[in-house]
């Protein structure tokens, strides 16, 4: 996320923390990883799986410091089911 997290209001703060990839992108990962183990991955498959694993540890980056900033600005962030993506 390019914008400092702590210039955003709430609202978008809570919808930082509710952020998460889309359902296919941990699938594939799974996918890619399962057969980096059986066959190797070649150079695409291997670039694929790396920008995945980036998105993911992005995806947690910013989810965890939203829910900080949160938790400093006063919010109950101790239901872990307030995190859960909404549609």
């Amino acid at each position: 996320m390019n914008v400092t997290l702590s210039l955003l209001d709430d609202a978008a703060l809570w919808q930082a923390a509710r952020t998460a990839m889309t359902p296919a992108q941990p699938a594939r990962l799974e996918d890619l990883h399962d057969q980096k183990r059986e066959h190797g991955l070649g150079a695409d498959e291997a670039a694929e799986e790396q920008a995945l694993l980036a998105l993911y540890r992005e995806t947690l980056l910013v989810r965890a410091q939203a829910a900080v900033l949160l938790k400093q600005r006063g919010h109950d962030v101790s239901d872990p089911t307030q995190f859960e993506p909404r549609e």
